[in-house]
């Protein structure tokens, strides 16, 4: 009798749950420090923290091209995300 042993590997999607994290935990942050900031500006440095910090694991497994240190590629994204975040703040408010 022979058994073939195989190990489980876990999902594909997993290694992506910074990014789920990011997503989630950015408009709470951002409406928390709503109650001291402008709306605009909060959900910006809310999604420029939530981010960063998901780019950064996320350059662990993959990292970056052209020899640019991780920091520098998880603040890139965070500066595209903050602004793109700010600006969908600004015209379209959901607060």
């Amino acid at each position: 009798m022979t058994t073939a042993l195989t190990t489980l590997r876990s999902s594909s999607w997993w290694k992506y749950w910074p990014v789920f994290v990011a997503a989630f935990f950015g408009p709470l942050l951002g409406s928390f420090l709503a109650r001291w900031l402008r709306f605009e500006f909060a959900i910006g440095i809310a999604s420029f923290v939530t981010w960063f910090f998901a780019a950064l694991l996320l350059t662990r497994r993959s990292p970056p091209k052209w020899g640019w240190p991780r920091w520098l590629a998880a603040a890139l994204v965070a500066a595209a995300a903050a602004l793109a975040a700010t600006l969908l703040a600004f015209f379209f408010p959901w607060k």
